[in-house]
């Protein structure tokens, strides 16, 4: 009776995380998952303004970006003079702010604020 008892408890046993087990790195996995659920969640509960709002507010804080010059049409490249790395530092901003992974054949088509913003709202439709 004993035995049937263990193997049944083995089966259905829940895990319960321990601090040790949380410290080494279940914590953070746990963390990132419950980051993206509530930023998926943000970004298809925002309009597309909010959206656009957030983007234009991170460019502005580039420190390389001249803030009145940047518009949702301003061209990264040509209107606010940015260079291939100063573009990849931006992009990497995108992915922390949005809790988004753009990939490098993505990245290269985000010509002005209005694209991250398009591309961030399709993203998050997708995880939907």
């Amino acid at each position: 009776m004993q035995s049937l008892r263990n193997s049944i408890l083995n089966h259905v046993r829940v895990r319960v995380f321990t601090t040790k087990r949380l410290i080494a790195g279940e914590l953070s996995a746990l963390y990132g998952d419950c980051q993206q659920l509530r930023t998926c969640s943000t970004i298809s509960s925002n309009s597309n303004d909010q959206v656009m709002d957030r983007v234009i507010k991170l460019v502005k804080k580039f420190d390389k970006i001249d803030a009145a010059k940047v518009t949702e049409k301003a061209d990264f490249q040509k209107d606010l003079s940015l260079d291939s790395l100063d573009r990849v530092e931006l992009v990497m901003a995108f992915e922390e702010e949005f809790s988004v992974e753009i990939p490098d054949a993505e990245a290269d088509k985000l010509k002005c604020c209005a694209d991250v913003a398009k591309y961030v709202i399709s993203t998050a439709d997708q995880k939907i």
